[in-house]
């Protein structure tokens, strides 16, 4: 028994890193500290304040995902904005939307939404961005696919709309947070910058 002990306890601590290197997701894993990464740890972040406005979110927001996908979001004044996307890994793909509207969806409890026209959730690749919000069954029939806001706890339809929550990092920072792709995923331990946009840039 002993030496089968031992050979188990090794053997486990290497499982526990390499989830922990791929990102893993598992919520009792994110009570590890990992240094350089404070931020994700703060997940899911904070509701902004009453006084937010639309005109806040003015300006250019911008995620990456793994060393190349760039996914960037402009918001003007006038209540449009542009969503361009870039993986030059995958033959230099490029997504531009139009300058489409945007509006605010203000939640009882006090969160925030803002709906994108014509947006796409690159966060899990370029498949399932090109269904634009539908799920890849119910032909003839298209069925909406069940993203799940983390925030809210509810599920959303992002059918041809990308949506993202209004979050505020300790330091005050806004940052635009993804939906998830389904209920039971909790939040990652590395990797967790991805889930969100920041600014990068303001008028």
């Amino acid at each position: 028994m002993m030496k089968g002990s031992k050979t188990r306890s090794p053997l486990l601590f290497v499982i526990v890193i390499v989830i922990g290197s791929l990102g893993c997701t598992c919520p009792c894993l994110g009570l590890l500290p990992l240094p350089g990464e404070p931020i994700c740890l703060e997940a899911p972040y904070s509701p902004p304040q009453a006084s937010f406005q639309a005109d806040d979110l003015v300006g250019v927001w911008e995620t990456t995902y793994g060393r190349t996908r760039v996914d960037t979001l402009t918001f003007r004044e006038d209540g449009t904005f542009k969503q361009v996307y870039r993986d030059p890994a995958q033959r230099n793909y490029q997504y531009e939307t139009a300058w489409n509207p945007w509006r605010l969806e203000w939640l009882p409890d006090g969160g925030v939404r803002v709906h994108l026209e014509g947006g796409r959730y690159y966060l899990l690749g370029i498949k399932i961005a090109e269904r634009e919000g539908l799920a890849p069954y119910g032909e003839p029939d298209p069925l909406a696919e069940p993203f799940f806001d983390p925030i809210a706890k509810e599920h959303v339809d992002m059918v041809r709309q990308l949506i993202l929550n209004v979050r505020v990092d300790s330091s005050g920072e806004l940052l635009l947070h993804h939906m998830w792709s389904h209920s039971e995923r909790g939040f990652a331990i590395r990797g967790c910058e991805a889930e969100h946009f920041r600014r990068v840039e303001t008028p």
